[in-house]
């Protein structure tokens, strides 16, 4: 059975990593999990939202880290997408948790980049304790270093390696971070990468498919590869 994992929330419906987008993917059965993006605020508080600066999906402007959790609620972050969003606000990890409520497995980018956040797998695990939501969490990150620093403070809750292009030595970074399963651009899945996967015992999942025919070359290499995708309603079978 596929599985398709809700990216920055079902956020070809609605607008990314906001509570609506959430919601949708709660309610849709065919959506087995949510993904989303963490940074941290000016004043130290995870919020979810994909890139550094405000600018693409609120009506604000700036660097998150340098707007404080009040100022960055009082933002738009949904007239950008459909005026039917208008007043939509970037949620805190908080919220989304208390939403989520172990309804469906979270899956939270930290959005680390060299240390930027010196406080970010901290304060996103403190809350994941907070809400008991150690079993419905995994932490995912281009920055191996971050999921280093989880493995370390929580090795409790599940990590998975976010890849770009092709990697080299994928198993033995894989097995340093104790990864449960590996997030690869879909562009780059072979045949050789996932019987490797599958000999370590190590999942996968591809990102960000919204095409039929993406999906198709995917599953034909290994059905239970699970998709990331913005468009799931493009996928069902």
């Amino acid at each position: 059975m596929e599985q398709f994992i809700a990216h920055r929330g079902w956020s070809g419906i609605a607008p990314e990593n906001t509570l609506s987008a959430i919601k949708l993917a709660l309610e849709e059965p065919r959506i087995a999990g949510i993904e989303i993006d963490v940074h941290l605020t000016k004043d130290g508080v995870p919020v979810v939202i994909h890139d550094s600066l405000v600018d693409r999906t609120t009506d604000g402007s700036g660097e998150v880290r340098g707007i404080t959790a009040e100022e960055l609620g009082k933002l738009d972050a949904g007239s950008w997408f459909d005026p039917a969003f208008a007043g939509e606000k970037v949620p805190t990890l908080e919220e989304v948790l208390a939403l989520v409520a172990s309804k469906k497995p979270l899956l939270i980018e930290l959005k680390q980049a060299a240390g930027m956040y010196s406080a970010l797998e901290e304060r996103v695990i403190q809350l994941i304790h907070k809400f008991d939501a150690v079993k419905d969490c995994q932490l995912i990150s281009f920055d191996h270093h971050s999921l280093l620093a989880c493995k370390e403070l929580a090795p409790e809750i599940a990590r998975i390696a976010v890849f770009a292009g092709a990697p080299l030595c994928i198993i033995e970074g894989v097995n340093r971070i104790e990864a449960k399963a590996v997030s690869l651009s879909h562009q780059y899945i072979q045949e050789e990468i996932v019987e490797s996967l599958r000999q370590n015992g190590t999942g996968l999942i591809a990102w960000t498919v919204d095409d039929q025919k993406s999906a198709e070359r995917v599953w034909k290499i290994e059905e239970k590869i699970a998709i990331t995708t913005n468009h799931p309603e493009h996928l069902w079978k």
